[in-house]
């Protein structure tokens, strides 16, 4: 046994240099067209970017970067691809949106006056177990989606939806819809949803794990933030887990960085 190698430092995964990596990700593709995430350093983990036409999930406690993770991609699309994008929210404020997004320099109502952004504001039920019109819902992000001719498109969230539910079967049922109305539209989609601060709780009822084609999972604690590729169907992922941090325009990741 050799034991003159240096240790490995535990807080650095070893890589190649990011555009080795990326270029070398992006070649083995097979055939998957990629739609970049427009998060610096996140694409290289994901062979280049999220496979088009399909439903990813992102998950992580409030205030892990979710929504602002959803509209980068959205911002990425309609100003580097040429995709149009629509933002499906449940329960902010669209006023609010505004406000918060645009410290990012993503001016939202400019892209929606330039019909390169749709929003669909849909306000739950404010008591518990109350029905939503699901019908009514999808009906809006059909006519979002082609509205502006969306290739993107992010539903926020998943737990709030299932707030409206009593049986499982039936949010179970009407998620199946709302996918199966994802997949026919096209979009590629991140699929939003809670997860609470400790465990390895899953999301509202565990839904997204089997109607998603992919999963990627926002960590958080005091002193640091992180991402994680739990699946991605159809692409060789990275599994580690990766520091991530807010920046004046947006989330960055940092490749190789452990956060912990």
């Amino acid at each position: 046994m050799d034991n003159s190698r240096q240790p490995r430092n535990p807080r650095n995964y070893p890589l190649a240099p990011p555009e080795t990596r990326l270029e070398k990700l992006i070649s083995s593709t097979s055939g998957i067209e990629r739609a970049p995430t427009g998060v610096p350093g996140l694409d290289e983990l994901i062979e280049g970017g999220l496979p088009k036409g399909r439903i990813i999930g992102l998950t992580g406690a409030a205030g892990s970067g979710k929504t602002t993770m959803g509209f980068q991609f959205l911002h990425h699309g309609m100003t580097q691809c040429d995709e149009a994008g629509v933002y499906v929210t449940l329960e902010d404020e669209v006023a609010d949106l505004y406000q918060d997004l645009s410290r990012y320099g993503w001016d939202m109502k400019a892209a929606m006056q330039q019909n390169t952004l749709a929003l669909v504001k849909t306000q739950i039920p404010t008591e518990v177990n109350t029905p939503l019109t699901v019908d009514s819902l999808l009906d809006k992000i059909h006519h979002a989606v082609t509205q502006v001719n969306a290739k993107r498109l992010v539903f926020d969230s998943l737990s709030a939806l299932g707030f409206c539910y009593t049986e499982t079967s039936n949010l179970r049922r009407d998620v199946l819809r709302l996918c199966a109305l994802l997949r026919e539209l096209d979009c590629t989609t991140l699929l939003l949803s809670e997860m609470p601060d400790r465990g390895e709780a899953t999301m509202r009822f565990g839904l997204a794990q089997f109607v998603t084609q992919g999963m990627m999972v926002l960590h958080m604690a005091h002193t640091y933030r992180a991402i994680e590729i739990r699946k991605m169907r159809g692409t060789c992922h990275d599994t580690n887990v990766h520091r991530m941090r807010f920046a004046e325009q947006g989330l960055i990741v940092s490749p190789g960085e452990h956060p912990f």
